[in-house]
């Protein structure tokens, strides 16, 4: 019976306590948002990392009464998960990104000791 709720019936009650309808929900849709995760990240153990904290953050969305019904639930999801993936991929950038200031009084990128004299 319940496996064939719809997904805002299955959401509401999850919200009013009902555990199982949330597995019913991850069941319903966890193998399309992982593939949607791992298509884009190309890393299995990243997708799991990334397919983990949406769900957490489903969670807490609907626990907190913040979901609505706007949309389908998987577009929910899809759009959370798109998210973390973009915010991985911006805290990788700026983990690689090489300040001038962080080496003070040296340019490294303007020394003439560095370049090639026959440019």
């Amino acid at each position: 019976m319940i496996k064939s709720m719809a997904d805002e019936d299955l959401i509401r009650r999850f919200a009013n306590g009902d555990n199982q309808a949330f597995d019913v929900l991850l069941s319903r849709h966890k193998s399309r948002v992982f593939s949607y995760i791992l298509m884009i990240v190309r890393n299995r153990d990243l997708a799991d990392d990334i397919f983990q904290e949406a769900f957490m953050k489903v969670i807490v969305t609907i626990k907190q009464g913040r979901y609505t019904e706007a949309g389908k639930f998987y577009a929910f999801v899809t759009r959370i998960a798109h998210n973390l993936i973009i915010d991985h991929y911006r805290r990788e950038r700026n983990e690689n990104t090489v300040s001038n200031e962080a080496f003070g009084e040296v340019d490294l990128f303007n020394n003439m000791k560095l370049c090639e004299e026959n440019v």
